[in-house]
């Protein structure tokens, strides 16, 4: 199902979108759907309780937005976890073990999600985005 709608652009964004949509051969419409596909994934193929949990961040405000962006999965967590993709490199993973890489890696893909969903929303809401040195430094200084 498609959905017509029309909207004005600044020139700060038609003309380079004309530019690119000429450059690869599509119509500007193509491209613009391409972007906003882009920078708006599909959560369908996601666990239905992942997709509650991100479209809950929506209700978030940006303080609360930018918390999520600086979570991490806990130390310790995320050391076994790294034990563990050590170990399944050489082939030495019991059966249990297995078990608690997957559960360690859905719950560190979980938090990369929600960061991302996060710092997509606060983009959306007009909010600067930390840079990497930036959230490097936040990311410092909450440890202590």
């Amino acid at each position: 199902m498609t959905q017509t709608v029309t909207l004005e652009l600044p020139e700060a964004i038609f003309l380079p979108a004309q530019r690119m949509a000429k450059a690869i051969h599509r119509p500007v419409a193509d491209l613009l759907v391409r972007a906003l596909r882009a920078s708006l994934p599909s959560l369908d193929e996601l666990p239905p309780t992942l997709i509650a949990d991100l479209v809950d961040l929506e209700k978030l405000d940006d303080k609360a937005l930018r918390q999520v962006m600086l979570s991490q999965v806990p130390s310790g967590r995320q050391r076994k976890l790294n034990g563990l993709l050590e170990k399944n490199k050489i082939g030495g993973l019991t059966g249990a073990e297995r078990i608690e890489l997957e559960a360690l890696q859905n719950e560190a893909d979980r938090v990369m999600l929600r960061k991302a969903r996060a710092a997509v929303l606060l983009k959306f809401r007009g909010q600067r985005l930390p840079t990497l040195a930036e959230l490097k430094k936040l990311n410092q200084a909450k440890v202590r």
